[in-house]
C-alpha cells in the first residue's frame, strides 16, 4: 500500500469545558498553545466553553456544588456535544472531572467521547499503584468517589483530597501562580502520606494552572496532565473507530441510542416550548 493511499485527513476535536470563556480571557489561548503541543501534528482542535452569560449571579464552582444546577447546565454540554457530531468532528473531549453528561452524549452521538475525569484515572492506573484527586471545591469530593466506585476503580484509588482555597485564588492564578501551586502542593503532600502515588488535579483550570507552572512531579509522584488525559484519550479514541472500526457498544441504557423521533419530540416538549 502506497504512502499516498494511507494519507487520512486530519482529525478534528472537539473540546468542550465548563467556563464561560470570555471571563477568563488568558485561558484560551494558553488551553490552545498546550493542545498543539501534545497532539499528534495535523491533529486539529476546537476549544469551546459554556455560553457567555451562563455563569451571572454565581460561578462554575457555585453551580458544580448542585445536582440540580448542574444537570441544568449539562443539557448546554450535551447540545454542544451533538453539534461537534453535525459539524464533522471526530471527537468530543469534555474537560471536566466529573464528566457531566458524557454518559448521555455516548447515547446520541457515534463520534467518540472522553471525559477527562474517567480518562485521568484509568490513565493513573498506568502510571502507579494508586491515585488521589485532588479538588478545591469541598461539595465534589462525595461525587468524585462516588465516580471512582462507578469506573470500578476503588481498589486503585486513595481517598480525594481538599485542595484549602477558592475559586477566586483559582481564577487569579493565571496572574498570581504561586498561592495556588503551594495549596496544590500542600494538598499533594497529604495524598501521598493516605496513601496516593498518582495525583489527579480536579479541576480544568487548576490542572492548566499547574502545567503552565510546570508542576509535573510532587516528592517523586506524577501530576497527570488534565488536558492531555481528555484530548488524547479523545484522539486514540477517533483513530481507533476510523482505523480499526472500533467504537463505543450500543447495548443496555448507557449504550443504545434512542431514535432521533424520540429525541426530538422530547426535545420539544420539554426544551424547546420554554
Amino acid at each position: 500500500m502506497s504512502d499516498e493511499s494511507r494519507e487520512q485527513p486530519p482529525l478534528r476535536i472537539w473540546y468542550q469545558g465548563f467556563l464561560d470563556l470570555s471571563t477568563v480571557p488568558a485561558y484560551e489561548p494558553l488551553l490552545r498553545r498546550h493542545a498543539e503541543a501534545i497532539l499528534r501534528p495535523g491533529t486539529e482542535v476546537a476549544i469551546h466553553g459554556m455560553p457567555p452569560g451562563s455563569f451571572d449571579g454565581s460561578s462554575p464552582a457555585e453551580v458544580a456544588r448542585h445536582a440540580y444546577t448542574s444537570a441544568l447546565h449539562t443539557q448546554q454540554l450535551i447540545d454542544h456535544a451533538r453539534r461537534a457530531e453535525a459539524e464533522g468532528y471526530d471527537a468530543v473531549a469534555v474537560g471536566i472531572v466529573q464528566s457531566l453528561g458524557v454518559r448521555e452524549m455516548r447515547t446520541l452521538i457515534d463520534i467518540p467521547v472522553a471525559g477527562y475525569g474517567e480518562s485521568a484515572m484509568h490513565l493513573a492506573c498506568l502510571l502507579g499503584r494508586r491515585f488521589s484527586v485532588l479538588a478545591f471545591n469541598p461539595d465534589l469530593l462525595d461525587l468524585l468517589e462516588e465516580q471512582i466506585d462507578g469506573y470500578g476503580l476503588r481498589s486503585r484509588a486513595a481517598p480525594t483530597t481538599l485542595i484549602e482555597t477558592e475559586y477566586e485564588a483559582v481564577a487569579r492564578g493565571f496572574d498570581d501562580p504561586v498561592p495556588l501551586v503551594a495549596a496544590f502542593e500542600a494538598a499533594a503532600r497529604r495524598a501521598l502520606d493516605a496513601g496516593a502515588d498518582v495525583l489527579i488535579p480536579g479541576q480544568m483550570v487548576l490542572a492548566e494552572i499547574l502545567w503552565q507552572q510546570g508542576v509535573r512531579r510532587v516528592e517523586g509522584a506524577p501530576v497527570v496532565d488534565a488536558l492531555a488525559a481528555a484530548l488524547k484519550s479523545a484522539e486514540l479514541l477517533a483513530e481507533l473507530r476510523r482505523d480499526s472500526g472500533v467504537w463505543s457498544s450500543r447495548r443496555g441504557f448507557w449504550g443504545a441510542r434512542p431514535p432521533d423521533a424520540l429525541v426530538e419530540s422530547t426535545r420539544d416538549r420539554y426544551l424547546r416550548q420554554r
